[in-house]
């Protein structure tokens, strides 16, 4: 395997604050690589150097000359959201190719699951999913050598994941390292895992669930050989400092030296000792409380609208929330599952008809844009700002929270996702709601912070409301599933009826020009070989099958009759 980059000793300190120390690694032609760590702890950073954009303090990465890199960055550029997709992709190589390479983007839009009506979409009518496709689509037109992205799945729907998923695992064949906090996303795609933490980096040629069971393997074995090596320099500091008394009460010079000799090899011990993982020092609790009552919110024939109010998104007929219930309100990107949010959280403490909640209840709403953190004010005067709490309790909850008393009044407006998200947390404990509304609260915060999450809202039996494309936060938390399809809310008895209609509505990645979604033109088959006949019957039979085996108000009967026709036409092909 052909080495595409090599990082070398490298180190690298933002100001006083070391983010990793003599790290080295390499990323060869098969790789696929996840990219983990806690919130702060430098994976964007490392990326920017990477990519050249910043030099390093120490060491030195290298990659043959010539070889073409490229950066899914995490958040669009300003300059591009009035573009129109295919002008947005096509704006990332020069004017004087734009031309030639126009067929070739469309096809990748296509195959990322943008239909020919969206191509021509200005950027800014997208949802967050669908804008991180677009940056990806940007990326891969370049033709890179190697790709390197920064949480590509953040904000994506089970849709637009479904598509990244299908494409990175497709037949091109371009090695990758991705930093993502998405559990399943590492599973599906990745062949090696890193772990940036204590500015280490701990590298595992395995999926990120093998890998983390790995390392923490590791961790319970360098507790026991530190716990061993701690007490061989207790013993033998114990006996130097007998043999030392021994020396000097008997005046005996061997005993003295001994003792020397000895207290040399425990400072040598010390400096050799195993080091032993500190952890993040995050910690992520909600404080949320519980409200004794049957129902929190009820919701009775509301129609809700486009922010512009101008056109329906869906209409609720009847639907209540008890305390204890978990809800996740599913949908693709686009359905209205956030406007649906702002609409419940625009009624709390107002007379409306259409959304009545209990007196009792206090509401703690967590806005998945985090346009709060806009603002060059500290940690502390932010919570100050948005909290009745006093000063000494916000510095006992952020010191509790792992933030670093230098870092106590450091502005929001410089702190990553992970971070702002984090913050929003710290206010739920200080203010203690008893029903939670929860707008993608799994985007930026690391893995260990999810599982705390989970952990939180099972074990506090808060009640929530969520949204969330996180598939194992989702399986783990929510005991309630709605769904809005066709503009209506539909409560599931399960996931399984949803994840089905995903993974049929989204496009599998074949040939560029291919859709399992229409029949193939007659013509097109005119210039299929018998083995990609083959491969298109198996798809079909599959789509056909999968859809079958649904429940019947959840089955397509136009797309089943449309694939039976192209299933006929393909096999007399053959014939």
């Amino acid at each position: 395997m052909n080495s595409l980059l090599n990082v070398l000793n490298v180190s690298f300190s933002r100001g006083s604050l070391a983010l990793f120390e003599n790290i080295s690694f390499s990323i060869g032609t098969g790789d696929r690589i996840g990219f983990v760590g806690h919130n702060g702890s430098g994976k964007s950073t490392l990326l920017s150097l990477l990519c050249g954009n910043e030099q390093p303090d120490e060491g030195e990465i290298r990659m043959p000359r010539g070889q073409r890199v490229a950066l899914v960055e995490q958040f669009v550029p300003a300059e591009l959201t009035q573009l129109v997709l295919r002008d947005a992709v096509l704006n990332a190589i020069p004017r004087e190719q734009q031309q030639e390479t126009g067929h070739h983007a469309d096809e990748l839009l296509q195959r990322l699951g943008f239909s020919a009506d969206q191509i021509s979409l200005p950027l800014h009518l997208l949802s967050g999913g669908q804008q991180n496709l677009v940056l990806l689509a940007r990326a891969i037109v370049l033709e890179p050598e190697l790709l390197l992205m920064d949480e590509p799945g953040n904000h994506m729907d089970v849709m637009a994941l479904t598509h990244l998923k299908r494409y990175l695992l497709s037949g091109q064949h371009i090695p990758f390292l991705m930093i993502s906090h998405d559990r399943e996303l590492l599973n599906s795609c990745c062949n090696r895992t890193l772990f940036l933490r204590d500015r280490t980096l701990y590298a595992f040629d395995l999926s990120f669930d093998l890998a983390a069971q790995a390392l923490a393997e590791h961790d319970v074995q360098a507790a026991n050989s530190r716990q061993a090596e701690e007490k061989e320099i207790k013993r033998l500091q114990a006996s130097a400092k007998r043999l030392a008394l021994w020396g000097k009460t008997y005046d005996n010079e061997d005993l003295a030296r001994k003792a020397k000799s000895m207290q040399k090899r425990v400072e040598r011990l010390k400096q050799e000792q195993t080091t032993v993982s500190q952890g993040s020092g995050l910690a992520l609790q909600l404080g949320a409380d519980s409200l004794r009552s049957k129902s929190l919110l009820t919701i009775e024939n509301l129609c809700v609208l486009t922010p512009d109010n101008q056109h329906e998104l869906l209409r609720i007929g009847f639907q209540y929330i008890r305390a204890g219930d978990r809800i996740v309100l599913l949908g693709r990107n686009g359905v209205g599952k956030s406007t649906t949010i702002k609409r419940l959280v625009g009624a709390h403490n107002r007379t409306d008809n259409l959304v009545r909640y209990n007196p009792n209840v206090s509401l703690g709403y967590y806005d998945q844009q985090l346009e709060q953190f806009d603002s060059a004010c500290g940690r502390r005067d932010w919570l100050r700002g948005v909290s009745d709490a006093s000063d000494e309790r916000i510095k006992q909850v952020l010191l509790h929270s792992g933030i670093a008393f230098a870092d106590l009044d450091r502005s929001v407006n410089t702190l990553s996702g992970g971070e702002c998200a984090r913050l929003m947390f710290v206010l739920f404990q200080l203010e203690q709601p008893n029903f939670l509304i929860l707008d993608e609260p799994t985007n930026h915060i690391d893995i260990q912070g999810r599982e705390q999450l989970e952990q939180q809202l099972i074990d506090s039996k808060a009640t929530v409301l969520m949204t969330s494309h996180d598939r194992r936060f989702i399986e783990r938390v929510a005991n309630r599933w709605w769904w809005i399809s066709d503009k209506q809310l539909i409560e599931l008895s399960g996931l399984e009826e949803f994840y089905a209609t995903v993974n049929q509505d989204a496009m599998p990645v074949q040939l560029l020009s291919e859709s399992t979604q229409k029949t193939q033109p007659a013509a097109d088959l005119m210039t299929m070989s018998d083995d990609e006949k083959l491969r298109r019957i198996e798809v079909i039979e599959t789509l056909l099958r999968e859809d079958k085996a649904r429940k019947e108000k959840f089955q397509k009967p136009a797309r089943q009759q449309q694939w039976m026709q192209e299933l006929s036409r393909l096999w007399d092909e053959l014939r």
